[in-house]
């Protein structure tokens, strides 16, 4: 199932703490789980607690190889060597909700963008992907927000 619902809203503040690494794409999913895996390690380690649900935060164009930073929202913020972390101010996204496997995830986008160029906006050139529910919680329906800040 499909859920797009695309509109634009207000992403509040928040503090994210994550991994950058840049994989082929075709390696991409085999990534995420070691990277959360690591992320978490190393934010409980600095003393502070996740919230808010895991993101992966994509900067540049796809192409053969993914620049993506994984990780969590933290409550406070942390010193980390082996953590990015970054206050992120409030800002205005388009946003679509996927609602599916993350297989179908494709499928999302191929409808998100053509929202997007008959709105004019401008974007950012990085993205983020909000895992609201995560497969080992809800396989059946893990949801998944597509959020493209705007300039």
């Amino acid at each position: 199932m499909i859920e797009l619902n695309p509109h634009i809203e207000v992403i509040p503040a928040w503090i994210r703490a994550g991994i950058r690494v840049q994989v082929p794409m075709a390696q991409l999913q085999q990534v995420f789980g070691p990277t959360f895996e690591r992320a978490a390690a190393a934010i409980n380690a600095a003393g502070t607690d996740i919230i808010g649900p895991a993101y992966a935060c994509y900067f540049g164009e796809p192409s053969d190889t993914v620049d993506v930073e994984i990780g969590f929202g933290v409550d406070s913020w942390i010193e980390s060597a082996d953590l990015l972390v970054a206050q992120v101010p409030s800002f205005e996204a388009v946003v679509g909700t996927h609602i599916g496997p993350y297989e179908q995830l494709e499928a999302s986008y191929e409808k998100l963008v053509p929202w997007m160029v008959d709105q004019d906006v401008n974007l950012a050139d990085y993205m983020y992907e909000f895992y609201d529910t995560m497969p080992d919680r809800d396989a059946s329906a893990p949801t998944t927000r597509m959020v493209f800040p705007l300039l």
